[in-house]
């Protein structure tokens, strides 16, 4: 799996907005304030209205605004929101099982490793990420790991 660069830029937009949820943000502040290109943020930004994780208002006071409070958004919610399901090898996905998958030594290895990832991901609340990010934690290593 890799997060790629839409995916990360979603998670500073969702993370920085997680700072004051019930604020309505404007695409210059986000951009300004996580170092990301305004154009992209627009495309990130509907990607996450379409998902159900922001309102777009409309007008001069108009922006955007978290739907969901941030205790009610993991890591995972939003990496699925912009790259789909988690996939490790895609025979775990149940479109793509292979007619071998009864007698094969290493779907089990692939599936434990995505459920794993999906597990570590939604143990991540933004509202928990926001206190860390506002309490200056710079930890690479979560707590407890």
């Amino acid at each position: 799996m890799r997060i790629n660069r839409d995916t990360d830029y979603a998670i500073r937009c969702v993370l920085y907005m997680s700072g004051a949820p019930e604020k309505t943000y404007v695409i210059s502040e986000i951009a300004k304030e996580k170092a990301i290109p305004e154009s992209f943020l627009a495309k990130i930004l509907q990607k996450l209205t379409k998902t159900g994780f922001l309102k777009s208002i409309r007008g001069t006071k108009g922006g955007f605004v978290l739907l969901k409070h941030p205790k009610d958004i993991t890591l995972l919610d939003v990496v699925e929101a912009i790259n789909g399901k988690i996939l490790v090898n895609k025979c775990t996905t149940a479109e793509d099982r292979c007619m071998l998958i009864d007698n094969c030594p290493t779907f089990d290895i692939w599936f434990d490793i995505k459920k794993m990832i999906e597990d570590r991901l939604r143990g991540y609340e933004f509202s928990t990420l926001a206190a860390r990010y506002a309490d200056g934690v710079t930890s690479k290593t979560p707590s407890g790991v």
